[in-house]
This record gives structure tokens, sequence and C-alpha cells, in this order.
């Protein structure tokens, strides 16, 4: 689903990270039913993955890389799906396929759900099953989210936090901007939350070989690295498409410059490491994140973030 990016709040606001769905928490954890597959490769040399709970052995035939509540997820599918993309998000997923993989599981969650819900019953004209599925999203999505209302006056009080960033804008040049951005943060909310209750009533199997051999493809994750070596690290998850972005990027080559060997330095392109935007839920751009020398998270931040805030963060941490 597409919302539009605020045309003056973009300047030197937050941005929404847009993908091929709504934004997901990959908490795979979290599901109550989920359940453990077998190495294939000790169990048939066919590379047929099985799985077994409570003395029952589930079979996933080659080529299936996920049943979502009975509903199969085929390779030739994802394939077929990754082909259909955008070419921005064909480069987010290159080196991703077990993240697009995931996607395509809240999408068969929530395309299941439209269907227990009946909007698909006037849509029978539609012969593209893909095209109707999207439609069903649409209305599922619309649904949940119908009751969601920005007051003005928590319109007024966002545009006093950030009037630093609105380039001298004045509140009736950006309230239906400003009105756009807080409902998509509210929307991405609440479609968030019903993703998890889905995913934690359904019985989601994957297949776990497919998924570290699509692991062992990825480049290094210079994230994981630098919080081992026992520095400090902050790490700026941004686009170079994105304004305040490339604001950040002077602000942290002095960083580097001044800081080395006492702290890890990080500006990450989010295209590349989507796996890590997921894992610390980073859902608008740039944000930093700030670990300590032990690798725990200390603190975080969205948007632009100027370099002496930087310094007292790092100060805080014990960079001298």
């Amino acid at each position: 689903m597409k919302k539009n990016i605020p045309r003056f709040v973009v300047i030197g606001l937050l941005v929404i990270v847009i993908i091929v769905v709504i934004l997901v928490k990959n908490r795979s954890g979290r599901n109550t039913k989920s359940r453990q597959i077998i190495s294939s490769s000790v169990l048939d040399t066919s590379k047929t993955a099985f799985l077994e709970e409570n003395g029952k052995t589930v079979r996933l035939s080659k080529g299936v890389l996920a049943i979502v509540n009975n509903s199969q997820i085929r390779e030739s599918y994802l394939n077929e799906r990754y082909e259909t993309l955008p070419e921005k998000h064909k480069q987010m997923y290159k080196n991703a396929r077990e993240d697009f993989l995931e996607q395509l599981i809240v999408r068969e969650l929530l395309y299941q759900e439209a269907q227990k819900m009946g909007f698909g019953k006037d849509l029978n004209s539609i012969g593209d099953v893909e095209q109707k599925k999207d439609m069903m999203l649409q209305k599922l999505i619309e649904n949940i989210s119908g009751n969601i209302t920005v007051p003005e006056e928590e319109m007024r009080d966002f545009y006093k936090d950030h009037i630093s960033d609105m380039k001298g804008a004045s509140f009736e040049q950006v309230k239906e901007d400003v009105r756009k951005y807080i409902y998509n943060q509210e929307q991405t909310k609440i479609v968030n939350s019903t993703i998890e209750t889905l995913k934690a009533e359904a019985e989601i199997v994957k297949n776990e070989d497919w998924i570290k051999e699509q692991q062992a493809l990825k480049p290094e994750n210079p994230l994981d690295t630098a919080l081992t070596n026992g520095k400090p690290t902050i790490v700026d998850m941004g686009a170079s498409s994105c304004i305040p972005c490339k604001m950040m990027k002077p602000i942290f080559a002095e960083l580097e410059e001044e800081y080395k060997g006492k702290a890890n330095i990080l500006l990450l392109e989010i295209s590349e490491y989507r796996g890590l935007a997921q894992k610390y839920q980073v859902m608008v751009i740039p944000t930093q994140l700030f670990f300590d020398k032990d690798g725990k998270q200390y603190w975080r931040h969205q948007g632009f973030l100027a370099k002496d805030e930087i310094v007292k963060k790092l100060q805080e941490l014990g960079v001298k």
C-alpha cells in the first residue's frame, strides 16, 4: 500500500521506508506455533525438508520454501514475484532472498485473513490472481486502519517539535503533509500489530536448509563485526536518496576520522542491509543506533542528528 511522502517534511524529517508490503518486524521466535526443521541433508539426499512435532513428521516437498496454514510457498513462486519487483526493490532483496520469503509469508497471512473477512466476494471478475490478492489486501488494510484519526492539536504539537526542520514553512502549508505522516506512522503500528497476532496464531513451517543457504550468500555484516571488538559503536542507517541521510554523511566522515581506534563509526545503506533494519526495527530513515563496548544497544534516534549531540552520546559511552 503506497502513501505519499510529505513534500515539505521530507526535507528535514524522517522518511518512511517504503517496501513491497507494510513494514514487518521479523520475530519468528515469538510464533507460539513455530516448529523446528530437521536438517534435510541428514535425513534425505533429495533435499526434501522434514519437520517433527509431537511425534509427527511433516514433509516439505522439494522446492517448497514455506507452508503457511497449509498453503505452500514454492521457490518458483518466490522467483516469479521477485521478477515483478521495481529495480530498487530487486537490489534490496538481491542478497536477502530469505527476507523476501518473510514478506511473502506475511502477504499470505494477510491474504488468508482477507479471505476470512470476505473481501474477495465482489472481485470474482478479476482474472489475475495476484492482482486480486493485492486488491483484497488493500481492503483489509483499509478496514483495520479505518478508525485512525489525527487531531489538529497533535499535528500542531508535531509541527512545534520539528519547527527547525520546516525551512520556514507555516503550519498551514505543511498541515496536510504532517497529517499524512502521522497517519502513516499509526497505520504502520496497527498493521504490524495485526501481523504479529496472525503470526502467533498461524502454523508456519520454513525450509531452514534453504534459509541457511541464502544467509551464507550474504555479504559480511559490518555491524555484527564491530559489536564484538570491545569498542562503543554508532551506526546510521539511511539511503542515498534521502536528504536528511545525505546531511549525515559529512558528519560521519568527520567522526570516523576523529574517533579512529576509539569507536566504531558506521554509515550503512539500508537497502544493502535490510536484515539489520528488521532486526533493529528501523522504521524510518535515517536512524542512528548507539551500542556500548559490550555490544548492547544504549540509545537510538530517528532523523537528522547534529554532530554535537552524537559526541555527547559517545562521551556518555566512555569515548574520549
